[in-house]
């Protein structure tokens, strides 16, 4: 006799649990989430603008660098041949 409490638990224990599960279903997009998703958009896009533009600017710096070198190895030469005519006379 003392089967039936037990079974009567169970059976409301099981309801509630199919009443909580079902509230679990896909439900559709508030505006939190909607705003949510368009700000991770809005940040991954500008990410991305960033790190093209970092991207842009270490190659012009790289660039430069190299056309300095070159100009800094130039003016060494015409600094050599300067002085190799100025020792010549």
């Amino acid at each position: 006799m003392n089967r039936f409490p037990s079974i009567g638990l169970s059976i409301v224990l099981a309801f509630g649990l199919i009443a909580s599960l079902s509230g679990c279903g896909e439900q559709s997009e508030g505006p939190a989430e909607k705003a949510g998703k368009t700000i991770d958009q809005a940040a991954e896009k500008t990410t991305d603008s960033v790190n093209d533009a970092m991207k842009s600017t270490g190659e012009a710096m790289d660039k430069a660098a190299e056309k300095t070198e070159e100009a800094a190895k130039d003016a060494v030469k015409s600094t050599e041949t300067m002085a190799e005519d100025a020792a010549k006379h």
